[in-house]
């Protein structure tokens, strides 16, 4: 575990349950500690039903825990009301998912748009900056298409520009190579990593992609709702 004053994330005693009938729990995230440094590529492994998705969403402040603290950046996430939290993840996260979830009636330009709009940015700011940073993931080209017109490594240019166009501390992504080719998911990823370094961004990756997480500069392993390794 990452000990640095510098850590961006830290999150302690974690837990998250889930009560199945009147006596029976499951234990999905079992009392896990995590801390990442600011700027550091991470990613989580383990077996399917090892709790690294619902550890992401908790941390990310998606879900709630049961227990436990949790700062990023600072901010404790348990004590944020709903709409403070919404609020804070608009402006300090970022989030790539397997399944794109883009918006299929808006061009890639819109899409990208979306999370400057809901922070406050201007129209014209936000069409600035959208399309700077389409221009960064190599689909300024593309702008005007549809996602149903994109490739689906396109598609998950697109989706990594908008998780990246506001300059959010923490970008969040769950299985973001899961549905390309392995050529495509290699050359998306090493993207990933390449923005990572010019942004100086921290990333969480969670991936069941061996070869994926090796490119990253640590790996959590999980079993059992259990940090492992």
């Amino acid at each position: 575990m990452a000990s640095n004053k510098n850590s961006i994330i830290k999150a302690k005693n974690i837990k998250k349950i889930y009560n199945i009938g009147k006596e029976n729990e499951v234990r999905a995230v079992d009392d896990v500690d995590i801390e990442v440094k600011r700027g550091e590529v991470v990613a989580i492994m383990g077996p399917s039903g090892s709790g690294k998705t619902t550890l992401l969403n908790v941390i990310s402040g998606i879900d709630e825990a049961t227990s436990g603290e949790i700062l990023i950046d600072g901010q404790d996430l348990q004590k944020m009301g709903d709409r403070k939290k919404t609020k804070y993840r608009a402006r300090k996260m970022g989030f790539i998912f397997q399944t794109f979830n883009l918006i299929p009636v808006l061009t890639a330009l819109e899409n990208v748009q979306m999370p400057l709009l809901i922070a406050g940015d201007s129209a014209k700011e936000a069409k600035e900056k959208a399309l700077e940073m389409l221009d960064v993931v190599g689909l300024k080209d593309r702008a005007n298409h549809k996602p149903s017109e994109l490739s689906g490594g396109q598609r998950q240019r697109v989706t990594i520009a908008r998780a990246l166009v506001h300059n959010p501390a923490v970008i969040w992504a769950d299985e973001p190579t899961g549905n390309l080719d392995r050529k495509t998911a290699f050359e998306v990823f090493d993207m990933i990593l390449r923005l990572n370094k010019e942004l100086d961004q921290t990333m969480v990756i969670v991936t069941h992609d061996e070869e994926i997480a090796n490119k990253t500069e640590r790996i959590i392993e999980m079993e059992s709702g259990k940090i492992i390794g």
